[in-house]
């Protein structure tokens, strides 16, 4: 694995693995890998489109939305509505390809990769204890889903290290939403051009401080306690 690609053969997958596919080249979809050719991800359960698809019995291949995906667990959901799903492979990269996400990032790493959703400076627990998370929440439900505070880069992170934030106004852990600048509309008709030119650095240096590996408002998370630890934070 290096700076340019951490892409990765399906030979090479190891149980407990946080792995992503890029959809359509805009954004990464992450899951964490349990062996035998299964993964757990998380998706919007409320939005059955294009790029949450997961095949199997909450729809189909995507190359052909009228046949089921033969794996028998393929899209299942344990929780229904939960978002936690058990997919295959072929469901998951949906003709992409696989890319290992990257844990203790150097510094340097993380800085140079301008793209977010492919690394941190962060430690992984063990395999036992990731597959443990993964399963877990996969049996017993999750909590909601949120595109900028815990969508599927912040379940697999999660699941990775067990950390999860203490500060009630900014739960994401996702380098991919930490990398978003919303702004009033009028602000972004004056300062376009400023925008537009600043946008990477301003990008990249908010991933940097928002990196899970250096966040001091993050703590140890049992996974048999994060319901309640969720719900004291509201």
């Amino acid at each position: 694995m290096d700076l340019f690609s951490q892409k990765i053969k399906r030979s090479e997958l190891k149980e407990g693995d946080h792995i992503y596919t890029w959809r359509k080249q805009i954004y990464s979809h992450h899951g964490i890998f349990i062996g035998e050719g299964k993964l757990i991800h998380f998706v919007n359960s409320g939005i059955d489109d294009i790029l949450h698809f997961s095949g199997g019995s909450s729809g189909s291949v995507m190359k052909n939305k009228k046949t089921p995906c033969p794996v028998s667990y393929c899209g299942s959901e344990k929780v229904a509505g939960s978002g936690v799903r058990m997919s295959c492979i072929d469901c998951f990269i949906i003709k992409g390809s696989l890319y290992r996400f990257k844990y203790e990032a150097s510094h340097e790493f993380l800085v140079a990769k301008l793209r977010g959703g492919t690394c941190s400076t962060a430690r992984s627990d063990s395999p036992e204890e990731v597959i443990h998370r993964a399963t877990y929440l996969y049996e017993n439900g999750y909590v909601e889903y949120d595109l900028t505070n815990n969508n599927c880069e912040d379940f697999a992170l999660y699941c990775k290290t067990g950390l999860w934030s203490n500060d009630k106004s900014n739960q994401g852990r996702s380098s991919q939403a930490n990398m978003v600048h919303p702004t009033k509309e009028e602000d972004k008709i004056k300062n376009k051009i400023h925008r537009i030119a600043t946008a990477i650095p301003r990008s990249c240096l908010k991933r940097e401080n928002q990196d899970l590996g250096v966040r001091e408002d993050v703590e140890k998370v049992r996974v048999e306690d994060l319901s309640s630890f969720h719900l004291a934070l509201k």
